[in-house]
């Protein structure tokens, strides 16, 4: 695996896509909480397979299910956001501490 490469073709907003699509079991529901056309989200999820050369979703009639590797990024993507709105949060504060 190229750590570099991977880490340079993923996208934060593919991450967040992939924590959506997660939560809700399904692509078609993920895209609605996105805001998102359901290609849209399918196409996040296929960069981010290819990305890291890794299946991270397994699609079937009722919905989507975490690989295990989607689950692990998806669990460590959902703190990864947490923490970059925290930080967010305390840039702002200090920009405008009223």
């Amino acid at each position: 695996m190229d750590l570099e490469r991977m880490r340079r073709r993923l996208r934060l907003r593919d991450l967040e896509t992939l924590v959506s699509v997660v939560r809700a079991g399904a692509m078609r529901k993920a895209a609605v909480s996105l805001h998102a056309s359901q290609p849209a989200v399918s196409r996040a999820i296929q960069d981010l397979e290819s990305a890291l050369d890794l299946p991270l979703l397994e699609r079937g009639r009722r919905g989507v299910q975490p690989t295990p590797f989607g689950e692990t990024l998806a669990r460590r993507s959902e703190a990864l956001l947490d923490e970059l709105s925290s930080i967010l949060r305390e840039l702002a504060h200090q920009a405008d501490p009223e």
